[in-house]
């Protein structure tokens, strides 16, 4: 067993042990309704919040680079497949479990037919259209309508920039895959499992695009002893996908990340999209917490020193954009194949066989092989230890100690005679008194500042996304109003049919510059903004509770002043002393996040009409023109008059887009703040008092009743007495595994 894995199951045994002891303190005589509160629910809870807690590590970088055969190395097993097509968006995860398990998540038949929806936005023909104007995938005329439309365009509306038009491979991926995928559309999106034996059978659907193009994520579960439990790895799209909107789900992806490999080809060394998409990632605020990985073809390089060329040129690179980079070489085909040696077919023996004769290289890989797990495996044991194992010993501890306060307290009423129980009694509950003001006075200070934070943060946000001075906003429009319609070529004759091809084209290519300047340039800086303002949130209340710090020292002083208290050592531990507390306990990742990055904007279709009665009017007034003057160029005047429609056009576009982008940006802003930020300063102040909560209540512990019950038989004093020796014994044992798990802690981080 790890050290982590042993550090997690002491807790979980120190939880047990603490469980025990609210049992045995209800088998005091006049005990047993006696209930500890919100210690007993931070206990119960313990169990589910350790299986919950994930550290994600993302594995990025451009297509066809390797992310998943590394990605199926660190699994020692061939669990992923890609190769569903530069349409597809999704992240697949890959966790251990218990047995083989695939989870599929469908699009539901909302998204879908709103995809489609967007592709078909001044699509060039009308023969798909219904009645209403609109497509329903589940309709088998619209169906046929739209693939007969599909079937006669020619090749400058399936080919831009010498790729495939990605709205023509998203509208006739969804229809061929329809029958296939339509047993799992609903209302709410379907999840399918593969499990065991079936297990292979959902690379069906992510390896063919045009069931892939149904999913929205995957998640594996895999038997496999290369990672731990409470890890995730996701190999994410291409970095370098067709559709900014894909690299747009990366980024709300890598929001919830610890850790991200980025995987580099060494066929092709360091690409421009390579480039681009690590200085998103640094205007992120991200690029600390990255290793990259040089995935070594071996057949690519003549020799070891050639491919020890190329890692000194992409470290140079990489030097740009994040100085002294963690680099690392090595194949990850070598690795998988290593992994399934007696599962590999003829050819892939071959291969494996003739690589293995090159001792250079394989040396090489292997050095490399555990130079990386060293610090993949290291980095991973110092986030867990950290970030999920370190607050709930600290709970616990802060339990314990109040627990042991608990104990002191009774005892120190139930050694006493009647009168000078009575006595004691009074002197309690009068610092119980002082200790109520302060918690009273806490409570006020957190509650009466979530006003003043949350109007901080409105003022920021607005300001942020001010669509008057906004900076971001600016940004957007500027792009916007600059944005130069592509050259027309000059084909004589144009029809109104062509014109409006074209203007489908045109539209589809400002679409996505948008998306992409959207996505590389204001998402990371609507990200870094975000985290800034996480930031701001917990130092904000660590400055709130920071007055009261001496007050709650000098209260439990005199506490155990009160309790005649002595002891020295590690038991002397003052709980109010415990490390401040962070976001990371109060807001769970998987249910309070900030709203996602990704934006579709809607676009009117009445851009194509408004534009097809420019072109109409411009030539009515060139036929009227022709009448008192026969012009003998004809062909260039057609092709003006559709520049000029088209103009007109790209405005219209324009001025659409400005009106859509408005909404989306107030409805991004109202998300951020009353959905996620106001939601988190909620969370953080109930989080923060119930901290303070948590540490005072052994002082309030109501005695009158058990006091009395027991003060009538001395044979139930005695054994009160005696369970709270055995409870303090256990507690002092507690104490030193407690401490033992911090030093555990602090060692590994």
């Amino acid at each position: 067993m790890d050290s982590y894995s042993e550090c997690k199951a002491q807790i979980e045994h120190i939880n047990r042990d603490v469980r025990s002891l609210f049992s045995n303190a209800r088998s005091i005589p006049g005990m047993e309704q006696y209930r500890f509160g919100e210690w007993e629910k931070t206990c119960e809870h313990l169990p589910r919040q350790l299986a919950q807690d994930t550290i994600r590590v993302a594995i990025v970088g451009s297509i066809k680079s390797g992310k998943s055969t590394f990605l199926n190395s660190i699994f020692n097993g061939d669990y992923v497949k890609r190769g569903a097509g530069v349409i597809t968006s999704i992240v697949t995860r890959v966790r251990r479990g218990e047995r083989l398990r695939a989870k599929l998540f469908f699009k539901s038949i909302d998204e879908v037919n709103a995809d489609m929806h967007q592709a078909l936005v001044l699509f060039p023909s009308s023969n798909w259209r219904t009645e209403d104007g609109e497509f329903d995938i589940r309709q088998q005329s619209d169906r046929r309508k739209l693939q007969r439309a599909l079937s006669r365009l020619g090749s400058e509306q399936l080919i831009t920039s010498d790729t495939r038009n990605i709205n023509m491979v998203l509208l006739t991926s969804y229809l061929r895959g329809y029958d296939a995928a339509r047993s799992q559309l609903g209302n709410e999106g379907d999840v399918q499992l593969f499990v065991g034996d079936r297990f292979a059978e959902h690379k069906l659907f992510v390896g063919d695009e045009t069931l892939a193009v149904y999913l929205k994520d995957v998640l594996l579960e895999v038997n496999s002893s290369g990672i731990q439990s409470d890890i995730e790895i996701a190999d994410c799209q291409g970095s370098d996908s067709s559709n900014p909107l894909h690299l747009a789900m990366i980024q709300d992806y890598l929001l919830l990340t610890h850790l991200i490999v980025y995987v580099i080809s060494s066929r092709t060394g360091l690409r421009r999209a390579d480039i681009r998409f690590l200085s998103m990632i640094k205007k992120m605020g991200i690029l600390d917490n990255i290793l990259f990985v040089i995935n070594c073809d071996f057949s690519e390089h003549e020799s070891i020193e050639d491919l020890k060329n190329l890692v000194t040129r992409v470290s140079e690179e990489l030097a740009m954009i994040k100085p002294g980079p963690d680099i690392y070489t090595f194949s990850a085909l070598f690795n998988m194949f290593s992994f399934q040696h007696d599962a590999l077919s003829p050819k892939e023996q071959l291969r494996f066989e003739q690589w293995e004769a090159d001792r250079d290289f394989v040396d090489f890989s292997n050095r490399e092989t555990k130079r990386f797990q060293r610090v993949f495996d290291g980095y991973l044991a110092q986030k867990r230890f950290a970030l999920l194992l370190n607050n709930h010993i600290e709970r616990l501890g802060v339990i314990v100690s109040g627990i042991d306060d608990w104990v002191d307290l009774n005892r120190s009423v139930l050694s006493r005679d009647s009168d000078s129980v009575k006595q004691q009694l009074q002197k309690i509950k009068a610092h119980q008194k002082r200790l109520g003001r302060i918690q009273s006075a806490v409570k006020k200070t957190l509650t009466g500042a979530l006003p003043e934070i949350k109007k901080e943060l409105q003022q920021e946000v607005q300001q942020f996304f001010n669509t008057d001075s906004g900076n971001i906003v600016a940004t957007i429009e500027n792009f916007i109003d600059n944005y130069n319609l592509p050259p027309i070529n000059d084909e004589p004759g144009l029809e109104t049919t062509d014109f409006s091809q074209r203007l489908y084209l045109v539209f589809q290519e400002f679409k996505q510059a948008l998306d992409a300047h959207v996505t590389e340039v204001v998402n990371p800086r609507v990200i870094r903004f975000v985290h800034t303002l996480q930031t701001r949130i917990q130092d904000y209340f660590h400055s709130l509770i920071l007055p009261f710090d001496t007050m709650i020292g000098e209260a439990h002083e005199e506490y155990r002043g009160l309790l005649d208290r002595t002891r020295t050592g590690s038991r002397d531990r003052n709980p109010f002393t415990a490390n401040p507390s962070s976001l990371e306990m109060f807001a769970d990742p998987a249910n309070l996040k900030p709203p996602a990055l990704v934006a579709v904007m809607d676009y009117s279709t009445k851009i194509k009409t408004e534009a097809l009665m420019r072109l109409g009017l411009y030539r009515v007034l060139k036929n009227v023109k022709g009448i008192f003057k026969k012009s003998e160029k004809s062909d260039k005047q057609d092709q003006r008059e559709i520049e000029r429609a088209l103009q007109d056009g790209i405005g219209l576009i324009k001025r659409e887009t400005r009106k859509s982008l408005a909404f989306q940006l107030k409805d991004y802003r109202e998300n951020l703040k009353f959905g996620y930020l106001f939601e988190l300063i909620e969370s953080a102040s109930a989080g923060f008092s119930r901290g303070v909560l948590n540490r005072f209540q052994a002082h309030f512990s109501d005695l009158s009743s058990a006091i009395e019950s027991i003060s009538n038989s001395q044979d139930d004093k005695q054994q009160a007495l005696q369970i709270l020796e055995e409870m303090e014994q256990s507690i002092g044992q507690l104490e030193e595994k407690i401490n033992g798990v911090r030093t555990q802690i602090e060692q590994a981080s």
